[in-house]
């Protein structure tokens, strides 16, 4: 019924601790899908003291990132809904999974995505902002309103045959855009999981100058709706996505698009102060670059 996805990467110290809180679960018919991307500690040896059978272990031979991890996850999926699961997290209750499936039991069949909020693992409060009660969720109102680290589960079919660029890291947003789209999404305002944020690997700096920085700036600007999607519902989101992207260019010295990026930020309200900032970039040029080149952008949550 349920395909857990857990991508692994050097976890050894933390992977235990995400499975036994699965094998915890109250509900029995689930999967644990673990894909090990290449880990060079002993990730691969802990999960395989494991005798269950629902634990699969999927090894990549070398390391291919967060985003292939979850295509492979999701490869192999065989179960009715799925979620994922961080390989330092872990559910923070045993009736988790049996929550979520009450879900369109007691309240609506209809319902086929269902989302719930986190715990910090240091501070012990919510993580997810934006929801203070059990709602229905439409995909305009993550756009607004979304904010911090939820969890959820989601019918497997919602996903069709979308997957993620391998090539270009911080695109899951777009695959569950896509997803969202489809759903008849319901939230109820509990933790049901625990997100651990004290490790090391939980933030990494990548530079706008950096190659996959502007590749990503590139793919979700060609995405088909997604920008007039933002512009429409996300507000101060839109105007600092395009930001961003306009010093990414910048960086690049990508004048064409960067002037695209100008043109929608005075287009839009609050934006004109942004614009004027992107500004001397677009006419020095590379006389800008090395202020440009010093600029970091913090990616939550990035893994190698």
């Amino acid at each position: 019924m349920v395909s857990i996805i857990t991508r692994a990467f050097n976890s050894s110290d933390t992977i235990g601790r995400a499975i036994d809180s699965v094998l915890a679960q109250d509900y029995s018919d689930w999967e644990l899908i673990i894909v090990d991307d290449g880990s060079t500690d002993n990730t691969r040896v802990i999960v395989e003291r494991y005798s269950d059978q629902r634990i699969r272990l999927i090894r990549h031979e070398t390391n291919r990132g967060n985003a292939a991890a979850l295509n492979t996850g999701l490869d192999h999926a065989r179960g009715e809904w799925f979620t994922l699961l961080d390989d330092d997290d872990e559910m923070v209750v045993p009736d988790a999974l049996s929550t979520f499936l009450r879900v369109p039991v007691d309240i609506d069949p209809s319902i086929d995505a269902v989302t719930c909020n986190c715990l910090d693992g240091v501070t012990r409060e919510f993580t997810g902002r934006g929801f203070d009660h059990d709602q229905y969720l439409k995909w305009q109102t993550i756009f607004q309103k979304a904010e911090g680290e939820h969890w959820g589960m989601t019918k497997t079919a919602l996903v069709r045959g979308d997957r993620l660029n391998e090539g270009i890291p911080g695109m899951e947003g777009l695959l569950w855009y896509h997803i969202d789209k489809r759903a008849r999404r319901y939230y109820i305002h509990k933790a049901l999981r625990i997100w651990h944020t004290e490790a090391a690997n939980r933030f990494t700096d990548v530079s706008l100058s950096d190659d996959r920085s502007y590749h990503r700036a590139i793919a979700i600007m060609n995405e088909k709706g997604y920008l007039d999607d933002c512009k429409a519902f996300g507000g101060q989101k839109y105007r600092s996505l395009l930001f961003t992207f306009g010093m990414t260019f910048v960086a690049h010295r990508d004048r064409q698009r960067a002037i695209i990026v100008w043109r929608r930020l005075i287009e839009c309200r609050g934006g004109v102060p942004m614009a004027l900032t992107l500004l001397p970039g677009i006419v020095l040029g590379i006389g800008f670059q090395t202020t440009l080149r010093n600029f970091k952008h913090r990616h939550f949550k990035l893994k190698p």
